[in-house]
């Protein structure tokens, strides 16, 4: 019954739109991708497995003054992120093809030009549209409503959206941003949220001064709680990088639509990993060839000592890295990481070698591996670590 209705939305929004799209192309983008692996099972035996991903996207694109856009979603999602945030299948191999289905995600429609004549060019958008304006209090995300871009107010540009509500808000978010120029070497810029009676504000502010550049925002809530950070860089030679920076956060600072970490929840802008006050520093130099970098963060207590350089070994450029970590309560971490591309067996052009040794306190883990791109298409990977095991990896994946 769902896919029934879902067929015909999406049959009488295609009849409506007849005479504006009868000779636009659709246009498809997704993913397709295989993956064979054998490894470890929980119960500590060797098996094979496969899994599948397909996400399909189409898009029409149609009109010359007014523009129509639809999208169109594969659900349910075929697709995971891994621990290093790479998209892996996850639909088991075996399984139908027919469990996926195609939902109207998106429709909008979006017009280039003035409200009256002889007026300022503007972007206006009518349905649904990606709100991302500001990290700390303007990051809604797709939203359905009415967005105005472009408008020229002779010594700034605003941006302007109007959406409808969602479930548990109580009021349709209305947002303004605006951006200047107007104090020569000084790049300016402020954003406003209401709902109902809620307010949200920011504004920033970048420049530099003798060499050194400085960018700030401050950011206030409802309720006026602030939260605010200011970062400080400069090169003093062509080899050396100085930063420097500080921020702060009221308790209880609570902007509606701020960005937040997907693992953590703390606000991006101000630090994905704590929302504590504090300053941060660092420095990088490269000498003879060595990149040496060291970073101190105060309010999560956590040093960061690295070296990276590439080594002409054979002919065969390896890129090796040291890096220390030391947090508070915790046992400094030793990590040593080495990988190159070899081209000496004439069957494997391309062999990509890779290896990492970490040791903490009395534990270490070690991973070696390899990877190889066959002219067919097929990318192959095999690694051991120290405590999982072996994994063999083979797959295909065509993206558009």
């Amino acid at each position: 019954m769902k896919r029934a209705a879902v067929l015909l939305t999406s049959a009488l929004i295609w009849a409506l739109a007849v005479p504006m799209v009868s000779a636009a192309p659709v246009e498809v983008a997704g993913k397709v991708e295989t993956q064979f692996e054998y490894k470890k099972d929980e119960s500590g035996e060797y098996g094979f497995t496969g899994k599948t991903g397909i996400r399909l996207e189409p898009s029409l694109t149609a009109g010359n003054n007014v523009r129509l856009g639809i999208e169109l979603e594969t659900l349910p999602d075929q697709f995971d992120e891994d621990e290093d945030d790479n998209e892996v299948p996850n639909r088991d191999f075996a399984d139908p093809h027919g469990s996926m289905s195609n939902v109207l995600s998106r429709v909008w429609l979006e017009t280039e030009g003035p409200f009256w004549n002889g007026g300022p060019e503007v972007t206006a958008t009518v349905g649904d549209k990606k709100l991302e304006w500001n990290g700390w209090i303007g990051h809604l995300g797709y939203r359905r409503g009415i967005t105005v871009e472009g408008i020229d107010l002779g010594v700034a540009e605003a941006d302007a959206f109007y959406v409808w509500e969602t479930a548990g808000e109580d009021g349709r978010p209305i947002g303004v941003r605006v951006s200047t120029g107007i104090i020569e070497g000084i790049d300016l810029s402020a954003m406003a949220v209401r709902r109902a009676d809620n307010l949200d504000a920011a504004i920033s502010a970048g420049t530099e001064v003798d060499g050194i550049r400085i960018d700030g925002t401050l950011a206030l809530d409802n309720e006026r709680q602030h939260a605010f950070r200011v970062d400080a860089s400069m090169t003093p030679t062509a080899d050396l990088t100085l930063k420097a920076g500080y921020r702060q956060m009221e308790d209880g600072f609570a902007p509606m639509y701020p960005e937040r970490d997907e693992d953590t929840g703390f606000i991006v802008p101000f630090d994905p990993d704590s929302d504590a006050s504090g300053f941060s520093i660092g420095v990088e130099t490269v000498q003879q060839g060595v990149t040496l970098s060291a970073e101190y963060d105060q309010p999560n207590d956590k040093a960061v000592l690295s070296a990276a350089k590439t080594f002409d070994v054979e002919g065969h450029a390896i890129d090796g890295k040291y890096t220390a970590t030391l947090e508070q309560g915790e046992d400094v971490k030793h990590e040593v990481e080495a990988s190159t591309t070899t081209d000496m067996i004439p069957y494997l052009q391309g062999l990509g070698l890779n290896g990492k040794v970490i040791a903490q306190g009395g534990d270490v883990e070690y991973e070696v591996g390899t990877t190889y791109q066959a002219p067919n298409g097929v990318s192959l990977e095999a690694k051991y670590h120290s405590a999982d095991g072996a994994v063999v990896t083979g797959g295909l994946q065509v993206s558009f």
